[in-house]
């Protein structure tokens, strides 16, 4: 690993890979990188120490590190070795039922191939699982085998049935502090030698409402902005939508460009509707050519701008913005 500015880590593989997104390269991988959680880092050192409890649960705002959190839990269980055979993430949203979570107990009974047997279970938005599906974990969670770890995090604590509750150890994440964010950012500017200004960062930790993922996200989608207003201006447009930033950096993305992940990213969108997603697009487009240097990058913009011009009917559901990303990538004269 590599010591960067502000404490920040990084790995030879990160600074290889320059498609990943900031929040996605400075995810913390140790308790030292995570930010303003010290009384929770605190106890699960001890914890980890013991090795006693298998069940965790964290809440707290989105984006303050709840995931990363049983990630590095699920690590250190795993003597720091652990691979994706050791540690498994479900997304409550799309594994609601029974049957789905039945068969996320099952598979979790057979021990990992590799350095570690653990089983690190991580169910995403827990609290979007049915009444039924939390009957079926009541016993896994609270007799699990010596390999097995479970880590629930939500945003929406009220919905966990309190017979799961009190069979975890839970840990209520607070908002991190303004200027331990300001901090992360203006580490993360000086080691990708970013040029972005003092107020264009302090507008972005403003509008990141305590997140540090926000503010890594927000930092990328200002990359072009000049001044606080700019940076205002394309947070607004983005809906401060990590997915909808997410879709317009892969849109102004030079190469590598693909139908398969168009899709996915709209996938990822979810219940957003599409001429929400359109004028948010097309905003955020906007403030980028507002700060374009040259005409070429201006036409390019431009051209990107085209497909999304005409209003979408609300009655065609998703298939003018797949439209509108066809023609963006030039689809239509492949």
């Amino acid at each position: 690993m590599e010591r960067t500015a502000g404490g920040i880590t990084r790995s030879e593989t990160y600074k290889a890979t320059a498609a990943l997104s900031l929040h996605t390269k400075y995810r913390p991988t140790s308790f030292a990188e995570v930010l303003g959680q010290e009384h929770v880092i605190r106890s699960l050192k001890k914890a980890v120490k013991g090795k006693r409890a298998h069940s965790y649960l964290f809440t707290g705002p989105s984006g303050c590190g709840k995931t990363t959190l049983a990630r590095i839990l699920a690590n250190s269980f795993a003597g720091q070795d652990a691979t994706v055979a050791n540690i498994q993430e479900v997304p409550a949203a799309d594994h609601t039922g029974v049957d789905a979570m039945r068969a996320v107990a099952t598979r979790a009974l057979s021990m990992a191939i590799g350095a570690s047997p653990i089983k690190a279970i991580i169910l995403d938005e827990c609290h979007r699982l049915s009444g039924a599906a939390w009957d079926v974990l009541l016993k896994p969670i609270e007799e699990p085998p010596a390999h097995v770890y479970w880590f629930l995090c939500s945003t929406n604590p009220s919905k966990i049935p309190t017979t799961i509750k009190t069979r975890c150890l839970c840990y209520d994440l607070r908002a991190v502090a303004e200027p331990l964010i300001l901090g992360l950012l203006e580490a993360v500017v000086e080691a990708e030698a970013l040029e972005v200004s003092q107020e264009v960062l302090e507008a972005v930790v403003d509008a990141a409402q305590g997140s540090p993922r926000q503010a890594l996200t927000g930092l990328e989608a200002c990359l072009y902005c000049e001044t606080a207003v700019d940076a205002r201006t394309v947070l607004r447009s983005a809906g401060q939508s990590k997915e909808v930033i997410d879709l317009c950096r892969f849109l102004l993305r030079a190469q590598g460009r693909s139908w398969p992940e168009a899709v996915k990213l709209v996938k990822a969108l979810g219940d957003v509707d599409a001429e929400s997603t359109r004028i948010n697009v097309i905003n955020y487009l906007a403030a980028v050519l507002l700060n374009s240097k040259s005409e070429r990058q201006a036409a390019g913009i431009l051209a990107l701008m085209e497909p999304f011009r005409e209003t979408y009917l609300a009655s065609d559901k998703l298939a003018p913005l797949l439209y509108s990303l066809g023609l963006a990538l030039g689809l239509d004269h492949a």
